[in-house]
C-alpha cells in the first residue's frame, strides 16, 4: 500500500482497539487460523488451465502456469491470499471511500482523494487502456475475486471482523488506484511549496538556500502574504502527513563485471511497516518469465526482470505538480478572477458515507489550473471568505494517463529498445528508469510529464489569476534526460538532480543531497571486475560521507564540559560509519537533530518543529562558522552546547557509561502495524523489531522522523526491497523484500526476512520446482 496510505489509515482506527481488548486470546488466535489454504488442490472458476504454486522458506510463490493469462489470475489470487487488509484499503482509499469502514477520522484523506478525483482518473484510464491491458487488469481482478470467494465463513482477517467490513468484489479499473496513490505519494514537491508559503515573511533567500540547497537556484519570488501563509499552513494541518520517496539505482556494464555482462541494482525506498509495500513472486508460463517485486493491487511486476530485460526506478523528484493562488472574484463567490475577466468554478458534488455517522456532501470546485485542494478542510474552506482558494495542478488533469499500461509493456519488452520505447505512454509519477538487456545494452531513462510553464518556475504557489501562470505542455520525450552505454559504463541516480544546468527545462525543486550518489560512484570505480555479490554489499553500505564532512568542519571546536570533548575526540577518530553495534554513530546522529533543533528555532522561530528533518547546509554552515543564525555567542558555542545537550540526552536514556551506547538501540527497523502496535502485548510480539546499519545519507538508507520525541531514530524510511540482477543469468539475480511475505501476523511469513534484510542478505529464485524441495508448500490450482 502507498505511504500515504498504510501508517495513517490504521492510525484513524486506533480507537478500535478497545474492540480487540474484548476478543480473546484464544478467538484470536481461531480467526487467524482460518486463513487460506496454501496446500493441496482447489478448483477455482476463472482458470484456463492448471497453476502450480510452490513457495520457497520465506514464503515467495513459485508459479507456473500453461498461459500468461493465467498468471495475472493467479497474481491477483495471491494478493488477495497474503494481503487482503493491504489490497482491500488500497481500494477504498483510492475510492475516497475510507471512512465507509473506519468512521469520520478518515474524512480528510476521503475528502483529497475525492477533490483529486483519483477514482474518476482510474475509470478513465482503464477506458484509455490497449484491449491487452485491459485484459490483464481483469484477469488480475477475477483472480482477486477467486480468492475472496475461496474464504470460509470465519476466513476474513480479525481487522475486517473487528471493523465489521466485508471486501467489496474487485473490478479491472480498481487495479489502478495503488498506481493513482503511488503518483500522488512520489508527487509531493507541491507540499513544500506549502511550507515556503506558511513561511511568509521569515522565507529570505538565505534560508531558503540554507533549507533547500540542492532546489536549483536562489529564491527568485516574494515571499507569500500573510493571509496565503495562514491558508496554506491551515491546509497543511489538515492533510495526511507524507514522506517523500527515495531509491537508489545503478546498472554497469559488461566491461565492468566478471561474467562480461552487465549488472543492475535497485532499492526504493519508501515507508516501512508490516505488512511491507513489496510482495515477491516469480511466475512462469510458455514464453513468458516474470520475477521481482509487485504490489497488492497493482497487475503487474513493478520493479523486476522479465528473463530478457531487468528495470529499476528512482524518483526524479521532478516539479510536476503546482500550486495556484486562485483569488475569488469579490461579487460572485462562485467564479474565480483569470486574465480577461472571471470565469465559474467547474463544480460536482459527492457524497461521503461515514461509519456509524450521517453521509458528508462534499461540492468539489477545479478551476482552469486544477482541483480546489483548500476544500478538503472546514478551516481553509472558510478562508475562501479572504478571497483566496488553493488550486493543485496535477499532469493526468491535462492529458491521459496510460501510465498502467506502460508498465506493462515494460514488463514484455524483449530488448532495452523496447523497455525505453514503453515509457512513452508513462505519464506519473515521474521517475528515472534503469534498465538492461541481455545483449548488453544499458540505459537510463527520466519518464513521466514534466510541465511546460507559461512564466518563470517558483518555489512558491503560483498567481492563479497572472497572465504568464499555467502550464502550455509537457517536455517532449525525445528531450527527456536519458543515456545509453555511456562510455565508462556506468549509469546511476540516488534521487540527486538527475541533469545538469544545461539542461533547457525546469526539473523541479526537491533533489537530494549527493552523499549517496557520490559514495556509490566511489565504490563502483573501486573494483575493475564485479559480481553480484558486490553489488548486494553495495547496497548495505552504511559509510556516511556527511558524517565526515560534518566531523572535518567541526575541526575548531573545544567545548568545556568534559563529556563532550571526550565524545568529540571519539568523533574525530571515527570513520564514519553508521555501524548499529558503535557508538559514534548515535551520538553524532542526537548531535546533528539537536544542532538542526536550535538552529531552526533561531531561523524559523514557531515553525521550527515543522521544518525538522536532515537539513545538510543548515548545519554544515554552523559548524564552519559561516551561518547567519549563530547569534552574539557565535556558531562555535552554538554546535558545542548542542554537543552538550546530546550527550546528555543519551546518557538519560542509555546510562552514563559511553561504552554501553550503540547506535542500533535506537537506529532500529520496528516494522508496525499500525493497529496491532497499539494493543497491548501483542503490540510488540506482532513488530519484527530490528536494529539496522545505516542513516538517512548512507547508502544502505534508514531514516528517521527527527521531529519525533519519542522516537527520532527508528528506521521507519528505508529500502524495504533490494535486488542485484545479473544479465549474464537472470535466474541468479538476489532479491529480499521485508519484513516478510504474508499480511497475517500469524504467520511464518509475517516477519522471517526482517532479520535476514536487515544483515543485508539476499534470497535466489528458484528456476524449477525441483529446487525448492519435496517439502515446499505447494498448491495446485484447476479449472473448474
Amino acid at each position: 500500500m502507498p505511504m500515504l496510505a498504510l501508517r495513517w489509515i490504521f492510525g484513524l482506527v486506533a480507537g478500535l482497539a478497545v474492540l480487540a481488548l474484548a476478543t480473546a486470546a484464544g478467538g484470536f488466535f481461531a480467526l487467524r487460523a482460518a486463513a487460506p489454504a496454501d496446500t493441496g488442490t482447489a478448483r477455482v472458476a476463472g482458470l484456463q488451465g492448471p497453476v502450480d504454486i510452490v513457495r520457497d522458506a520465506f514464503g515467495v510463490p513459485h508459479v507456473w502456469a500453461e498461459d500468461e493469462r493465467d498468471l495475472w489470475f493467479t497474481l491477483g489470487y495471491l494478493h488477495a491470499q497474503d494481503r487482503l487488509v493491504q489490497l482491500e484499503f488500497t481500494r477504498l482509499i483510492g475510492q475516497g471511500r475510507l471512512a465507509e469502514a473506519v468512521g469520520p477520522r478518515a474524512l480528510p484523506l476521503d475528502r483529497l482523494n475525492r477533490v483529486l478525483g483519483l477514482a474518476r482518473e482510474a475509470r478513465r484510464s482503464y477506458a484509455l487502456a490497449e484491449p491487452r491491458a485491459r485484459a490483464q487488469m481483469d484477469a488480475y481482478a477475477a483472480g482477486a475475486n477467486a480468492s475472496l470467494a475461496a474464504r470460509g465463513a470465519l476466513g476474513w482477517p480479525v481487522e475486517f471482523l473487528w471493523l465489521g467490513h466485508r471486501p467489496e468484489r474487485w473490478e479491472g479499473w480498481h487495479t489502478l488506484l495503488w498506481g493513482e496513490l503511488m503518483g500522488l505519494t512520489l508527487n509531493a514537491g507541491w507540499r513544500d511549496a506549502l511550507v515556503r508559503a506558511r513561511l511568509g515573511e521569515r522565507l529570505t533567500p538565505v534560508l531558503f538556500q540554507a533549507l533547500w540547497p540542492q532546489d536549483g537556484g536562489p529564491l527568485a519570488a516574494a515571499p507569500a502574504d500573510a493571509p496565503l501563509a495562514k491558508l496554506a499552513g491551515t491546509l497543511l494541518e489538515a492533510l495526511p502527513v507524507a514522506q517523500a520517496g527515495a531509491s537508489n539505482e545503478w546498472v554497469v556494464a559488461g566491461s565492468r563485471t566478471a561474467s562480461g555482462k552487465p549488472i543492475l541494482a535497485n532499492d526504493p525506498h519508501l515507508n516501512l511497516g508490516s505488512p511491507g509495500i513489496w510482495y515477491l513472486v516469480r511466475l512462469e508460463a510458455p514464453g513468458a518469465l516474470y520475477a521481482g517485486a509487485t504490489a497488492p493491487g497493482a497487475p503487474a511486476l513493478v520493479l523486476g526482470h522479465n528473463g530478457r530485460v531487468a528495470w529499476g526506478f528512482t524518483t526524479t523528484n521532478a516539479g510536476a505538480a503546482d500550486i495556484y493562488v486562485e483569488r475569488v472574484d469579490p461579487q460572485d463567490a462562485g467564479r474565480y478572477l483569470a486574465p480577461g475577466g472571471s470565469r465559474p468554478f467547474e463544480t460536482r458534488e459527492e457524497i461521503l458515507q461515514v461509519r456509524g455517522a450521517r453521509p458528508e456532501t462534499l461540492t468539489v470546485r477545479a478551476t482552469r489550473h486544477g482541483a480546489v485542494i483548500s476544500d478538503v478542510d472546514a478551516l481553509a474552506r472558510a478562508s475562501t471568505g479572504e478571497g483566496q482558494v488553493l488550486a493543485l495542478a496535477l499532469p493526468y488533469m491535462f492529458a491521459p494517463d496510460r501510465t498502467a499500461q506502460a508498465l506493462m509493456n515494460v514488463n514484455r519488452a524483449k530488448n532495452a529498445a523496447e523497455a525505453a520505447a514503453a515509457t512513452r505512454d508513462w505519464l506519473g509519477p515521474v521517475q528515472n528508469m534503469v534498465y538492461a538487456d541481455v545483449s548488453g545494452t544499458i540505459g537510463q531513462r527520466t519518464v513521466g510529464a514534466i510541465p511546460l510553464r507559461a512564466g518563470a518556475p517558483s518555489p512558491l504557489p503560483y498567481r492563479g489569476w497572472a497572465e504568464d501562470s499555467g502550464w502550455t505542455g509537457f517536455v517532449p520525450f525525445e528531450s527527456m534526460p536519458a543515456r545509453e552505454d555511456p562510455a565508462d559504463g556506468r549509469l546511476l541516480n540516488a534521487n540527486e538532480r538527475i541533469v545538469g544546468p544545461e539542461w533547457p527545462f525546469h526539473l523541479g525543486y526537491g533533489f537530494d543531497p549527493t552523499y549517496r550518489a557520490r559514495r556509490i560512484a566511489e565504490l563502483l570505480d573501486s573494483r575493475a571486475k564485479q559480481d553480484t555479490a558486490f553489488h548486494a554489499a553495495l547496497q548495505a553500505d552504511a559509510l556516511s560521507l556527511f558524517a565526515r564532512e560534518a566531523i572535518a568542519a567541526a575541526a575548531s571546536l573545544a567545548p568545556a564540559d568534559l563529556r563532550a570533548r571526550a565524545e568529540l575526540a571519539r568523533l574525530r577518530q571515527w570513520d564514519g560509519r553508521m555501524d548499529a553495534t558503535h557508538p559514534e554513530p548515535l551520538v553524532f546522529a542526537a548531535w546533528m537533530r539537536e544542532l538542526t533543533r536550535r538552529t531552526l528555532e533561531i531561523a524559523a522561530g514557531d515553525m521550527a518543529g515543522e521544518l525538522m528533518r536532515e537539513r545538510p547546509r543548515l548545519v554544515l554552515d554552523v559548524l564552519a562558522g559561516t551561518s547567519a543564525w549563530c547569534g552574539a555567542a557565535g556558531c562555535a558555542q552554538l554546535a558545542e552546547h548542542a554537543l552538550v545537550a546530546a550527550v546528555e540526552w543519551i546518557a538519560a536514556r542509555h546510562g552514563s557509561d559511553p561504552a554501553k551506547w550503540r547506535w542500533g538501540s535506537e537506529h532500529r527497523a520496528p516494522f508496525e502495524n499500525p493497529l496491532y502496535a497499539r494493543l497491548p502485548f501483542l503490540g510488540e510480539l506482532l513488530s519484527p523489531d530490528v536494529p539496522t546499519n545505516g542513516d538517512y545519507y548512507t547508502v544502505s538508507r534508514g531514516s528517521g522522523r527527527m521531529s519525533d520525541p519519542a522516537r527520532p531514530f527508528a528506521h521507519v524510511h528505508g529500502a524495504g526491497f533490494r535486488a542485484v540482477y545479473d544479465l549474464a543469468d537472470l535466474d541468479a539475480s538476489l532479491f529480499v523484500a521485508a519484513p516478510g511475505q504474508s499480511g497475517d501476523p500469524l504467520s511464518p511469513h509475517w516477519g522471517d526476512m526482517a532479520r535476514f534484510w536487515a544483515e543485508g542478505r539476499l534470497l535466489r529464485f528458484a528456476r524449477v520446482r525441483a529446487e525448492l524441495g519435496a517439502d515446499a508448500r505447494s498448491l495446485r490450482l484447476l479449472p473448474p
